[in-house]
């Protein structure tokens, strides 16, 4: 297998990890969502995380259109891109590590 290839296998897995994981044991997006808007405000998103990010929540940066809301598109692709953190749109190593890092048992999405 290529490394291209390898790559793209692994953010496949990523990506599918992230989209399967209950994250801070919401179900899903909708679980976000309590007013059930289809989007998820400074509230919901400050409730699902707790105090993770301190202060220096990303929730600015992930709205993308600056409406004051995250749909669920911006919410996904905040999480990938805090992952790649040379902004390259590829999750590489040790990047690749550090998602695994917080996929695994005790880690920050603990599946």
């Amino acid at each position: 297998m290529n490394m291209e290839l390898k790559k793209l296998a692994g953010i496949g897995a990523i990506l599918a990890a992230f989209a399967a994981t209950p994250v801070m044991a919401q179900e899903d997006f909708g679980g976000w969502d309590a007013d059930g808007d289809g989007a998820v405000n400074q509230e919901e998103f400050t409730e699902g995380w707790g105090n993770t990010f301190g202060d220096e929540s990303p929730y600015e940066a992930w709205d993308e259109d600056g409406d004051g809301m995250l749909t669920e598109d911006e919410f996904h692709t905040g999480i990938y891109s805090s992952y790649d953190a040379d902004d390259s749109g590829v999750i590489e190593e040790p990047e690749f590590g550090d998602a695994g890092d917080d996929i695994g048992d005790g880690g920050f999405w603990d599946v």
